[in-house]
């Protein structure tokens, strides 16, 4: 993929990056790039994550992910 800032500047839904800061595939600057160009945006960095952190049950994904879409919900 390549987006540029311009267009990651125009994502207007709030975002949860995340990423693990052993990736072998994606260096952690790109993330947070990501992070800096959305405007909403959170950054997740976990250490010693590797490319599929997500699916690691040790990081508590699912219950991070809802606690971040749940925050500020319009009611």
């Amino acid at each position: 993929m390549n987006f540029t800032e311009q267009d990651l500047a125009r994502i207007r839904a709030r975002t949860l990056i995340v990423h693990g800061d052993n990736d072998r595939f994606f260096p952690v600057d790109i993330p947070q790039a990501m992070y800096r160009a959305i405007p909403n945006s959170e950054l997740w960095l976990i250490p010693g994550g590797d490319h599929a952190v997500i699916f690691e049950p040790a990081i508590g994904f699912a219950e991070r992910a809802l606690g971040f879409l749940k925050r500020n919900q319009i009611a």
